[in-house]
């Protein structure tokens, strides 16, 4: 492989962030591609992110285009006012999901709706800034099929690689808790759906299992249940918590994908989550966790406390998963396709 040098966008929000120190850990994964890191910090202001975002993305990459081969952009926010760029350098676009894919979710992250016009433009927009790139890579087959069928983009253009986590630095073997530990990890608690927990946990597991909940949230402490805040990604804390759990449970209202739930699995904890967004590639339905409609609390909580209640069927859930998550989220395996990916469209 001919030597690249690739300018390497990345997006600083939510989960985002983690994507980026991943990737960054496993940068000489790939001989002959040398990326050259752009991180984007958000800025809020009277504008949307959309502009702030790629304005200052299309000023990073103007200060360094003379010295790269190619440009590798997540996510797709950040490309708008860059397109005129990808003539000069070919370029890969990297996404959780499409704009499209996240119009659903616009309230649940505390945006306004979009009117019909808006959306319109939006779309005719991003269709011109996609049909200029040489290739994409999303998360998800959710994610994917968007690209396809919303945008007009070619199947073959387009990689399903998962943003990949240090799977061999979580912790799985014997838990001895006396009761059986649930834990949650979102910093957006409402959003994550937090509040439909506490009501399981209230009314149907009470003085069968105890929860610890991650969070930035104000949620007050009470008998049975601990709050963890101020944990950050990739902590010795955080590890700590998901060595100590029993089951995972993330019964998110809006999400384009879940590190939080592969971390889980990494840590040989079986998962309940919803079927939002490319959560369903992460789980194996009743192999590896459960999926639930959201909003549905009698649902989940009827998966939840089937493993409460059941510490055999913890185990081997907990053992599947811990093998899939060696054996499809590696952060380096995941980090040398993408790097493989984008250098085959230089």
């Amino acid at each position: 492989m001919n030597q690249r040098t690739i300018a390497c966008v990345m997006e600083q929000t939510l989960g985002n962030i983690t994507h980026y120190f991943n990737l960054r850990s496993h940068e000489t994964v790939v001989e002959g591609c040398t990326p050259r890191w752009l991180p984007i910090d958000y800025r809020g202001g009277r504008l949307p992110w959309t502009i702030n975002g790629s304005w200052d993305a299309r000023k990073e990459l103007r200060r360094v285009l003379g010295d790269v081969d190619a440009i590798f952009i997540h996510t797709p926010t950040l490309s708008p006012l860059s397109v005129d760029l990808f003539r000069r350098k070919p370029t890969v676009l990297s996404a959780d999901g499409t704009p499209l894919n996240k119009r659903a979710m616009r309230l649940a992250y505390g945006l306004k709706p979009e009117t019909r016009a808006v959306e319109s433009s939006k779309r005719l927009v991003y269709r011109e800034v996609f049909a200029r790139a040489q290739g994409f890579v999303a998360w998800s087959n959710w994610t994917k099929q968007s690209f396809v069928d919303d945008y007009g983009c070619r199947e073959e253009d387009v990689a399903v690689i998962p943003p990949g986590i240090d799977v061999k630095g979580f912790w799985c073997g014997e838990r001895n808790n006396e009761l059986p530990r649930i834990l949650f990890v979102g910093g957006d608690f409402y959003r994550k759906g937090g509040k439909l927990l506490l009501k399981v946990f209230r009314e149907r597991l009470k003085n069968k299992a105890e929860l610890i909940l991650v969070t930035r949230d104000n949620i007050p402490d009470e008998p049975g249940l601990r709050v963890c805040r101020n944990v950050q990604p990739n902590s010795k804390q955080l590890l700590e918590l998901y060595r100590e759990a029993d089951i995972f449970a993330l019964p998110t209202t809006a999400d384009c994908y879940s590190l939080a739930c592969m971390e889980a699995l990494a840590s040989g904890l079986p998962v309940v989550a919803t079927t939002v967004g490319g959560i369903p590639d992460i789980l194996l339905e009743n192999k590896t966790g459960h999926l639930v409609a959201p909003n549905d609390a009698t649902t989940f909580g009827d998966a939840l406390e089937a493993l409460v209640t059941d510490p055999a069927r913890r185990r081997a859930m907990g053992a599947a998963g811990r093998q899939d998550a060696l054996d499809r989220f590696d952060s380096r395996d995941n980090a040398r396709k993408l790097f493989e990916f984008v250098c085959a469209r230089c």
